[in-house]
């Protein structure tokens, strides 16, 4: 028996399909270790995008809560403003019956008393005419605001408009105004673009102030043919780059008097003519308006697009 081999149960293979079979199980376990491998990176990045999904959703979720509260005091705000507005409104009706009959009865006495008046009582007269008329450009600014009226829009020149507003008007003598000669045509309420005019002209003379300077109104066609472009130009202060954005906003003035809704006005105004204005302003030296109005009414614009379409067929 001792000279048995012990392992003679076991087959005895070649040595080279043993390296064969080595070789192969090598191969294998690779191809494992690189399927693994695989898997690992796949695995690290799906935990990569599910902690920047996490993240995203982590930040919308702020987002969405600052926003419910941005909108949740814009609400707060907005009934504070629309009790104000409903004060404000009764408050400017009030004041604005006795400054009429202040205004008028200004006027016919000084038709009466102006032979008999002196140099120097003429000119605190006309100080007190052009308190009233500022008292009364700030009430109409602020009626404009809280409760703006219903238009009563017809065809009108502009460069009409612009001398009727210019009339009335006192302009400094440090200070040239350049109105247009001829302007378009455009479907407005008279009297709102009248509002506009007076108070982008008061601003551009409180912009400069009491140095020499100019104010230009030009009319030009607009891109769009259905509009029409006004610019006016001064040569003022102009506005601090930090408060450019801020021109439109409700009672935001940088002036030391106004109601701050003058600008707001001229917006709201020119939208309801569905119309749009930009301002351009460089501190230092200057700002300029730029208000485009459609020229026709929206039933001019339905009969005009049926009567082309009407010559193409």
């Amino acid at each position: 028996m001792s000279g048995v081999n012990p392992y003679f149960f076991i087959k005895e293979v070649p040595t080279e399909d043993l390296v064969k079979i080595l070789a192969q199980k090598i191969k294998e376990l690779k191809s494992e270790k690189d399927t693994t491998a695989n898997l690992n990176l796949q695995l690290q990045n799906t935990v990569k995008e599910l902690k920047n999904t996490q993240g995203e959703l982590l930040r919308n979720r702020k987002m969405l809560q600052d926003e419910v509260k941005q909108k949740t005091e814009d609400l707060l705000n907005l009934e504070r403003v629309s009790l104000l507005g409903n004060f404000t409104a009764r408050a400017a009706h009030d004041l604005n019956n006795p400054l009429s009959i202040i205004k008028n009865s200004s006027q016919i006495l000084r038709i009466n008393l102006d032979k008999h008046l002196d140099e120097k009582s003429k000119a605190q007269w006309s100080r007190l005419d052009r308190a009233v008329a500022r008292m009364s450009h700030q009430i109409d600014n602020v009626l404009g605001f809280v409760k703006p009226p219903t238009l009563e829009r017809k065809k009108h020149v502009i460069a009409s408009i612009l001398s009727d507003v210019l009339e009335r008007m006192e302009i400094p003598s440090n200070i040239e105004v350049h109105p247009p000669l001829v302007g378009s045509t455009i479907y407005c309420d008279y009297e709102q673009i009248e509002i506009v005019f007076v108070n982008l002209l008061t601003n551009a003379i409180q912009a400069i102030g009491s140095n020499n300077g100019s104010i230009d109104i030009t009319i030009s066609d607009d891109p769009d043919p259905k509009y029409v472009q006004i610019m006016v130009r001064d040569s003022g202060c102009g506005v601090p780059p930090n408060m450019s954005d801020k021109l439109f906003e409700p009672f935001f003035t940088i002036k030391q008097t106004g109601t701050g809704l003058g600008l707001v006005s001229c917006k709201s105004i020119v939208k309801e003519h569905g119309g749009y204005i930009d301002i351009d302003s460089t501190f230092g030296k200057g700002t300029t308006i730029k208000i485009r109005l459609p020229k026709e009414s929206e039933f001019d614009s339905m009969y005009l697009g049926s009567q082309e379409r009407a010559l193409k067929n």
